[in-house]
C-alpha cells in the first residue's frame, strides 16, 4: 500500500519505474502529438520522462510539428530518403537499424538513460512503423539488456488499420508476426497492445455523439445528420488525395489518437505516488506484462455509475463489466472473448475501489474469460468521496474477431499478386521490400499463433 511520505520519497518512487515514449511513423507521432494538444497541462502522463517522434518522411514530421507545437530536439527524421519509405516495411525495418547511432544520440540528449521501459506508439499498417518497431525494440533489447545486464520493459500500443485497406492488413500480418516470435524468444516487446482504428472510432462516435457531430462538421464542412454513416467513411472511401480526404482523415486523427495514450495514462496512474491515494497492489506496467498474456486489448470505462446504497452492488458490478468489455473495449471484442488472463484497475472514493468487491468482480468477468484464466486485481482508493469511478480491464489474448478479417484481407491480396508471371512476382518486392515467400510465411506463422480462432483456409503455396 502507497501512503505519504517526504518529498525525497515521493521523487523516487516517481522515478523508480519511468518511461520513455516513441511515436514510430506518422500515427504514433499524431497519436503523441494529438495527446499533447488535448492535456489540460500540455504534458504527458507523470510516468512518462519524456518522447521522441520518429519518421522517415520530412513532409508528415514537419507537419506534425507545427500542428502539435513539438519542439525540433523532440523529432527525428531518419533513413536514405526523406519521402517515407511508402508501405515497404523492410525499408522502414532498415533504416532504424542502419540509423541506431544517430537514434540513441537523440535519445540520450533527450535523457532517456535510467527508464524502466519504453512505449511505442505506431500503426500496424504503415511501412515505416511496421518495419520501425521491431527493429527498434531489436536495438533497445540489446543496448540495455545484452550491453549493459539491464532489464527493461518495452511495450507496444499498435493500431490496427480500418476495413478494406488489404495492402495495410498486410504489413500488420508481417508486424505481429513478427512482434511476437520476437517476444517468444524474449528478445521483443513485454507486451503489444492492440487497439483497432475502425472500432476506437466507433466507440467515440457513440460515446460522445454530440462533441464528434460538431467537430466533423465543423471540420469537413458537411451537413452530417446519420451518425452511423461516419462510421464507414474512413479515408479509403473519398476520392483519392482530394482535399476531401485529407480533411477527413485529419478529423478521424483528432478524434481517435488521443485515446491511445489515454490507456497508457490509465496503467500508469496507480504507480503514480498521491498523498491522496492507497494503492493495493502497487501496479506499474512491469506487473501487466508478468501477469498477462502477451497480447492485450484494453478497455476503459471512465466515470462509472457505482452507487452503494442505490440496489444491489452484485448487479451493479456486472452491469459495470458488461458495458466495459461490450462497449469500451479498444478492438472489438464480441460477445464471448474467452481471454486467457485478464488484469483490472479499479478506482475510486473509497466507498467503492474496494477489495470486497472482488468476489463479484470475478463472478461478471467469467463470461468473458477462459476456464482457468487468470484474474489480477488492483484497486485504487481515493480519500475523497467525490474522485471519479473508473474501471480499466485488460484481456491477455483474447478473440479479436477482427484479426480474422485482417488475414483474410491479407491472403486474398497475396494471392491475387501469385502466379507464374514475372511482374506478378515482382510485385512483392516493388511493394513490401520482401520476396512472396516470405509473406505467405508471415500469414502461415500468424495463423499458426492464433490458431485458437483462425480458420483453416490460408494463402496459396
Amino acid at each position: 500500500m502507497q501512503i505519504a511520505g517526504s518529498k525525497v520519497a515521493e521523487d523516487e518512487t516517481t522515478k523508480a519505474a519511468e518511461v520513455f515514449a516513441i511515436g514510430v511513423g506518422e500515427c504514433g507521432s499524431n497519436i503523441v502529438g494529438s495527446y499533447l494538444k488535448t492535456s489540460a497541462d500540455k504534458r504527458l502522463p507523470s510516468r512518462v520522462r519524456g518522447y521522441l517522434l520518429m519518421n522517415t518522411d520530412r513532409a508528415d514530421l514537419t507537419k506534425v510539428r507545427s500542428k502539435y507545437e513539438i519542439p525540433k530536439e523532440n523529432t527525428m527524421l531518419y533513413g536514405d530518403s526523406e519521402i517515407g519509405v511508402g508501405g515497404r516495411f523492410m525499408d522502414g525495418y532498415n533504416s532504424v537499424m542502419e540509423s541506431k547511432d544517430i537514434i540513441f544520440d537523440q535519445l540520450a540528449n533527450l535523457g532517456f538513460e535510467g527508464v524502466s521501459g519504453f512505449s511505442i506508439f505506431t500503426s500496424l499498417g504503415g511501412g515505416t512503423g511496421c518495419g520501425g518497431t521491431p527493429a527498434l525494440i531489436e536495438l533497445l533489447k540489446q543496448r540495455f539488456q545484452e550491453e549493459e545486464g539491464r532489464r527493461i520493459f518495452v511495450y507496444v500500443i499498435g493500431i490496427l488499420p480500418f476495413e478494406g485497406q488489404s495492402s495495410e492488413a498486410l504489413n500488420s500480418i508481417w508486424a505481429v508476426s513478427r512482434l511476437l516470435r520476437a517476444q517468444l524468444q524474449e528478445r521483443g516487446a513485454d507486451l503489444t497492445i492492440l487497439l483497432s482504428n475502425r472500432t476506437m472510432l466507433k466507440r467515440i462516435l457513440t460515446s460522445r455523439r454530440g462533441e464528434s457531430v460538431d467537430y466533423l462538421q465543423r471540420e469537413l464542412s458537411v451537413d452530417i445528420a446519420d451518425v452511423d454513416s461516419i462510421q464507414t467513411m474512413v479515408p479509403s472511401t473519398i476520392d483519392e488525395g482530394g482535399e476531401a480526404e485529407l480533411r477527413t482523415e485529419q478529423a478521424f486523427v483528432e478524434l481517435v489518437n488521443p485515446l491511445a495514450l489515454e490507456v497508457v495514462e490509465s496503467m500508469l496512474s496507480p504507480g503514480v505516488y498521491e498523498g491522496s491515494k492507497d494503492v493495493f497492489p502497487t501496479t506499474d506496467l512491469a506487473d501487466y506484462a508478468r501477469k498477462l498474456d502477451p497480447v492485450v486489448v484494453p478497455a476503459l470505462y471512465t466515470d462509472v455509475g457505482l452507487i452503494p446504497d442505490a440496489g444491489s452492488m452484485p448487479k451493479q458490478i456486472r452491469a459495470m463489466i458488461d458495458y466495459a468489455v461490450r462497449e469500451c473495449s479498444y478492438a472489438d471484442v464480441g460477445d464471448q472473448p474467452n481471454a486467457e488472463s485478464v488484469y483490472y484497475v479499479l478506482s475510486g472514493p473509497r466507498n467503492i475501489s474496494k477489495a470486497e468487491h472482488g468476489m463479484h468482480l470475478k463472478e461478471a468477468l467469467d463470461k468473458f474469460i477462459a476456464p482457468g484464466a487468470a484474474i489480477t486485481p488492483c484497486y485504487v482508493q481515493y480519500h475523497t468521496p467525490e474522485s471519479p469511478t473508473n474501471l480499466l480491464v485488460l484481456l491477455g489474448l483474447p478473440k479479436i474477431p477482427e484479426l480474422a478479417q485482417i488475414i483474410n484481407e491479407a491472403t486474398q491480396l497475396v494471392n491475387l499478386h501469385s502466379g507464374a508471371s514475372p511482374l506478378k512476382q515482382g510485385w512483392f518486392m516493388r511493394s513490401k521490400g520482401v520476396p512472396r515467400k516470405e509473406l505467405v510465411s508471415a500469414i502461415a506463422d500468424f495463423r499458426e499463433l492464433f490458431s485458437y480462432y483462425m480458420q483453416p483456409s490460408g494463402a496459396q503455396e
